[in-house]
């Protein structure tokens, strides 16, 4: 089996120079011509010039023997059945034609490109582009030239797993395994043209022409929430031993909390003698007023005012 990607060489001969559009008009034109002539001399010039046209293109040559020992052995097989029923024109000019067709279609595919082929095709394509994009007609013609050569390589590997188990002669074993691996490659072929964004859509003819502009549609509204007045609070009564409970428990968070710093005095005050300086004694420790105070002032200690007791007290004892 041919691989069709690997007949290709870059070269600078005739042919790889080319037009792909030339190409096709001449595999056209010599098909035409192969069914139209039935003169034995014209078909064996014409496969003489298609095989020398294979050669200028320096192909390789496994690939290109392989490919055409495939043909001449179909073309011996119709030239002897001609014989045998004593057409001897008939037979010459079959084999011609088949030898010529093939040989042509070697050159061409190997000397053009694939992607010179699939510009060309999607050229071609530009008047379906209202049913179809023509680039997606080009990845499916290169699709169904990936699939030709691997579906035939599949089924060359299943034969010959099939041969080495001793079921070379079980059709089971051989299309089984082939269908299988078929259509894994079939998924895997999809997922990387999906994860590359190949072709996902096709293009409609709606999305082509532009739509004319309708009108929206006007959709009702709801009515706004109506939000219901919350009722008054009922003040609860409560009862005179709630109330008790209430006013201890009020009166036990208040006692303990700490209440509020006394207030130091002021400069003025301190100077004036309003307030007694109190220092400890180095003899005894106890705390002494100040020379400098005043005897008529009222009598104030660091911790406030006296009563009059405690002050007539302390006169006493001096």
């Amino acid at each position: 089996m041919i691989s069709l990607f690997g007949l290709y060489r870059r070269r600078r001969t005739p042919m790889h120079l080319a037009p792909a559009w030339f190409k096709v008009l001449l595999m056209l034109g010599l098909s035409v011509a192969c069914l139209i002539i039935s003169e034995p001399v014209t078909s064996i010039g014409i496969t003489a010039a298609c095989l020398l046209l294979l050669a200028s293109t320096l192909p390789p040559a496994k690939a290109t023997l392989k490919g055409m020992s495939l043909i001449i052995v179909i073309a011996a097989l119709t030239t002897l059945f001609q014989v045998w029923r004593g057409d001897y024109i008939r037979a010459l000019d079959l084999a011609g034609d088949l030898i010529s067709i093939a040989a042509l279609a070697l050159a061409i595919a190997s000397s053009t490109s694939m992607e010179e082929m699939l510009d060309f095709v999607s050229t071609m394509a530009q008047p379906l582009r209202w049913i179809l994009p023509p680039d997606t007609i080009g990845v499916m013609v290169a699709l169904t030239l990936r699939a030709l050569p691997e579906a035939a390589r599949i089924m060359v590997e299943a034969r010959i797993a099939a041969r080495a188990r001793g079921m070379d002669r079980s059709l089971r074993a051989v299309l089984v395994p082939s269908a299988t691996r078929s259509v894994g490659f079939a998924l895997q072929l999809g997922q990387a043209l999906h994860a590359r964004g190949i072709a996902e859509t096709g293009r409609r003819r709606k999305d082509v022409l532009p739509s004319p502009p309708r009108e929206r549609e006007k959709v009702p509204m709801a009515p706004p929430p109506v939000r219901e007045p919350e009722a008054p609070a009922v003040p609860v009564k409560e009862s005179r031993r709630e109330r008790r409970r209430r006013l201890e428990a009020e009166a036990a968070a208040g006692a303990h909390e700490p209440g509020p710093e006394p207030a130091l005095p002021s400069f003025d005050e301190v100077v004036t003698g309003a307030i007694p300086i109190v220092t400890e004694a180095s003899h005894g420790g106890a705390p002494e007023q100040d020379e400098a105070t005043d005897a008529s002032s009222p009598e104030t200690t660091r911790w406030g005012r006296l009563s009059p007791a405690r002050r007539s007290r302390r006169d006493r004892k001096d």
